[in-house]
């Protein structure tokens, strides 16, 4: 498979919550929100208090899709668009600096091979395989 993105959903320890795939040619917010919605605790839907996310999901429709769902987004503001900062988006800022959680589990995922090269030719069954890693991570954890 040729192009391939993820979207990961990570607590604030940087434990994957949530994970979805798509083709490259997909923009980035049509399937962040796709992955909130399948954070579940105790099977039940939970959602996070706050989201931050990079420059690439700045956008006012996207916002309010989160605030829809009770989410405050911490959203980094592009370049472009510093217009009609509120002191609250000022405030949570600090949330968006914390986007090296996310890397960090998404490098943890790459350390499997088989995750890392995109070998599946679906992205249904590579989207298993990355929640199998998911699984290890935890059974890991609770190992110690």
């Amino acid at each position: 498979m040729n192009g391939l993105k993820r979207n990961i959903v990570v607590d604030s320890q940087g434990n994957p919550l949530a994970i979805t795939c798509c083709r490259a040619n997909h923009h980035d917010q049509k399937f962040a929100l796709k992955t909130v919605d399948q954070i579940t605790v105790k099977g039940k839907i939970r959602r996070p208090k706050r989201l931050g996310t990079d420059k690439g999901y700045d956008d006012d429709v996207f916002r309010k899709e989160l605030r829809k769902r009770n989410i405050k987004p911490c959203l980094v503001r592009r370049k472009n668009n510093k217009k009609n900062i509120t002191k609250q988006e000022l405030r949570e800022k600090k949330y968006c600096r914390q986007r090296w959680k996310v890397e960090r589990s998404i490098n943890w995922l790459n350390n499997n091979r088989r995750v890392d090269r995109f070998m599946e030719k679906k992205t249904l069954t590579y989207q298993g395989f990355c929640r199998l890693m998911f699984i290890k991570y935890y059974l890991k954890k609770l190992s110690k």
